[in-house]
């Protein structure tokens, strides 16, 4: 399996709004999702930010924009029950703890 953006290009995009824009509602998720596609029913680790309602994933060099609702749904993540969501104090904690975008706290049931 290819390892993808998702840790450090969400934590970027979340870095930059929620410190820069002083947007304290903004909160990183990392948590375990169910795959789709060729990843379909592969559970794996992944990143992505909430607003409010509102996810927002810019991995891969997308720019999506979902309803938090829809978002769960499609990857299972209510089911998993497995999510760490970090706010800007604790964002900084962990940086400067493990020097590296994370995953920090995740474990996943299939090691992804």
């Amino acid at each position: 399996m290819k390892l993808g953006d998702c840790y450090e290009a969400n934590g970027n995009y979340f870095m930059n709004k929620a410190f820069i824009l002083s947007n304290s509602k903004m909160r990183l998720v990392h948590g375990e999702v169910t795959g789709q596609g060729s990843l379909e029913g592969v559970n794996y680790g992944h990143a992505w930010v909430e607003d409010g309602d509102t996810v927002i994933d810019v991995s891969g060099g997308k720019s999506l924009r979902i309803p938090k609702a829809v978002y769960y749904a499609l990857g299972g993540i209510d089911k998993n029950n497995n999510l760490h969501k970090y706010d800007l104090a604790d964002f900084r904690r962990k940086i400067a703890e493990y020097e590296h975008w994370g995953p920090w706290d995740l474990e996943t049931s299939t090691g992804l």
